[in-house]
């Protein structure tokens, strides 16, 4: 089920660790704004699910350090609708590709008091720049020095720390920096009737709990469990337990899910390329289950309070895992872990290593808390 509010709201001191690290940012650049002068606010969204999800905190931190301020996030097509029905949030507007996006950000100068790029981009500062808001802050970067108000240096210091952590950096540019909140999604009544009445459809499937397998991952094979493996998971988790099993992914990730799909002998509901993103997330929420790569799925139901496994191979958990207290990661770290990189040249390796006894034991825990 979803988090429940108070505990989405609620604020966390910052670990000691990440309060020294976040310190030692130095900033630049024009006196800090009073709050008092500053009514409209405009944030640039990242551009990619997860780090979308991850830069959450951000909003509830501006809402804290303007309590009277309007806040507008500009946020790409693919993300936009994570933004959707945030309390902290009035607007959100889509930024369009090519030459459109120029026409937006000269219709949008003058109507923002502040504005803050989350990106590294040059291109974020500049369309900031564009949209004529006084005061532009962002970490120092790309060469946007120019375009930027107030500047943030120094995030070579944050090495190591979650991108939850890094996002909330930013904010150093604006004022001081005390306690955070997890990021938190929100859905609206209908959506939450939708994913329901989707999921009562598909009571055929037995009375188990819901689990969601998501065997995609955008980045590449290195960030992806074999789909064999997902598939021997999926037979475990629904003779042992009787759970039923819902596949999960964009319309980039059919092919993965056929191969999925094509090794079992029982009946699955497979959502793969058939939701978008506010249903994607709406089904996430009445799962009692996620088991995922490293993807903006993963984050999601994490940011929604959905219990997750989580598995990983080229990639840290420890700077993009699920931001959660209700998550297990999997992961078989190697001497070269983490790559980062998009294939391996090593037959994958770390991601071989995670068995399928070892995923079923870990979704067997949370299932039976959830029971």
């Amino acid at each position: 089920m979803p988090l429940s509010q108070p505990r989405r709201r609620q604020e966390m001191a910052l670990p000691p660790e990440v309060a020294q690290r976040l310190g030692e940012l130095q900033l630049s650049g024009r006196a800090a704004p009073d709050p008092q002068g500053v009514r409209r606010v405009l944030v640039r969204s990242p551009n990619w699910v997860g780090d979308a999800v991850m830069s959450l905190p951000v909003l509830h931190g501006l809402a804290n350090l303007f309590p009277g301020a309007e806040l507008t996030v500009l946020a790409v097509p693919r993300v936009a609708p994570l933004f959707l029905h945030h309390p902290d949030v009035a607007q959100v507007i889509p930024y369009p590709p090519g030459r459109e996006k120029w026409r937006l950000l000269w219709a949008l100068r003058k109507n923002f008091d502040l504005a803050l790029a989350l990106p590294n981009s040059l291109e974020s500062a500049l369309s900031l720049w564009l949209a004529g808001a006084p005061i532009r802050a962002g970490y120092q970067a790309d060469g946007r020095r120019g375009f930027l108000t107030r500047a943030v240096s120094g995030r070579e210091r944050l090495q190591g720390l979650h991108m939850v952590f890094y996002y909330l950096g930013t904010l150093k540019a604006l004022g001081d920096i005390g306690a955070f909140t997890y990021p938190a999604l929100y859905l609206g009544p209908r959506e939450e009737e939708w994913a329901e009445a989707r999921l009562r459809a598909a009571g055929g499937f037995g009375g188990g709990p819901w689990v969601g397998l998501s065997p995609g991952a955008a980045y590449g094979p290195a960030k992806r469990w074999p789909p064999e493996r997902f598939a021997a998971l999926a037979v475990g988790l629904n003779r042992q337990l009787g759970a039923r099993l819902v596949l999960l992914g964009g319309p980039e990730d059919r092919p993965i899910a056929a191969q999925v799909q094509e090794r079992l002998s029982f009946p699955v509901l497979d959502l793969v390329g058939q939701t978008d993103l506010r249903q994607a997330l709406a089904v996430l929420s009445r799962l009692n289950l996620l088991v995922t790569n490293d993807s903006g799925l993963m984050h999601a139901a994490a940011a929604l309070g959905t219990p997750v496994v989580a598995i990983f191979g080229s990639t840290d958990p420890g700077a993009t895992g699920p931001f959660t207290d209700r998550a297990t990661v999997l992961r078989h770290p190697l001497p070269c872990s983490p790559c980062f990189q998009r294939t391996c040249p090593e037959e994958y390796q770390c991601l071989t290593a995670i068995t399928v006894a070892e995923a079923m034991a870990a979704a067997r825990i949370w299932l039976e808390e959830s029971a």
